[in-house]
């Protein structure tokens, strides 16, 4: 299991993934931000617009094994593309509804954030149309109210945010706000997962977890919207626009259009794992999967358990335990399945 090695992993019931490659995985290795993406803002603010950096303002990358992450700043208010979001972004046309997404990344933000107003901070966006955030068409995850007010504040909540279809309360009767979120501006990295399902009925969903922990958790239609281009965006809107100090910061960017996923966690049953780190696959059956490996935070020597989840959401009870630059374990069968 060395990063960026490559590795086949042989069994039963991996199901199908038609395309094996993620839709999008940006670790800050391509040449130009749009080689991975439809667009990114800001990009009409020279010194900040959202791109590729080696180090920005003291931050680094959120492990050893990147060398560059993905950065912009809020530091004009002209515009969408002059620091209104700092967001990357990328257009599709869904094939047919319900259709399934899963997420990954690693955010932070400037620990000299500029605060005020009600330091709305938005953090995903699904909507309609070839643009994020069209209007009264699109719902966004976001953080607050409370929101964070200062670098120190521990008091920040997850949500997620609309007019229409989503309802609050959700089909499970729980409200908009939901569990407590890792300050952005508190100078840690914090690893985002997002599982969700576009349908215009009440299956759809929304899941998130935030290092390992479940943050979200959202039942009901997620989509009424007319035809079927949609756009998806990681980053979003900030309220304290025109600071220069109002970086963000990403890397390890992971989008795809099903669930169907594998990933590396530091515990053997997913659900308690605290690290997640998804691989990235190239050639996929279902009897046998062939991915590059993605050590992420794991370091050379440390155990970890490797999990396929299939194109449902179901994975098994018990991960695969393999050493990071060592050799496999001899696995014992599944029993049982848990979605995640």
């Amino acid at each position: 299991m060395d990063h960026n090695g490559t590795v086949t992993i042989s069994g039963a019931g991996f199901g199908s993934k038609p395309k094996a490659a993620p839709w999008v995985w940006d670790n800050a290795t391509s040449v130009r931000i749009t080689d991975n993406w439809g667009g990114a803002w800001p990009d009409g603010l020279p010194g900040f617009n959202t791109q590729y950096y080696p180090v920005v303002r003291g931050v680094n990358p959120p492990h050893s094994h990147d060398t560059r992450l993905i950065a912009g700043a809020h530091a004009d208010n002209t515009g969408a593309n002059t620091g209104y979001a700092v967001i990357m972004f990328k257009t599709l046309t869904v094939p047919s509804f319900p259709a399934t997404f899963y997420a990954s990344w690693y955010q932070v933000a400037d620990t000299a954030w500029h605060f005020g107003g009600d330091n709305n901070w938005k953090i995903f966006d699904y909507s309609l149309g070839e643009n994020p955030y069209a209007d009264n068409q699109s719902w966004y995850t976001c953080y607050g109210p409370p929101h964070p007010d200062s670098n120190f504040d521990t008091g920040a909540q997850w949500t997620i945010e609309t007019g229409t279809p989503l309802h609050n309360p959700d089909l499970n009767g729980h409200n908009a706000w939901w569990g407590a979120a890792v300050n952005p501006m508190a100078g840690k990295w914090a690893k985002i997962e997002m599982a969700f399902k576009a349908s215009s009925q009440n299956d759809g969903y929304v899941t998130i977890w935030e290092n390992g922990k479940l943050v979200m958790n959202y039942r009901g239609p997620t989509d009424t919207y007319p035809g079927n281009t949609r756009t998806l965006g990681v980053g979003g809107y900030a309220r304290m626009q025109g600071y220069p100090n109002n970086w963000r910061y990403y890397d390890d960017v992971y989008v795809d259009t099903t669930l169907a996923r594998v990933v590396l966690a530091d515990k053997p049953v997913l659900s308690q794992a605290s690290i997640v780190e998804v691989q990235i696959p190239s050639a996929w059956s279902d009897g046998s999967i062939t991915t590059t490996v993605n050590l992420g935070k794991f370091s050379q020597g440390q155990s970890a358990y490797l999990f396929v989840v299939d194109s449902s959401g179901s994975v098994s009870a018990t991960g695969f335990s393999v050493t990071a630059g060592g050799t496999a374990a001899a696995p014992s069968a599944p029993s049982a399945f848990q979605v995640h």
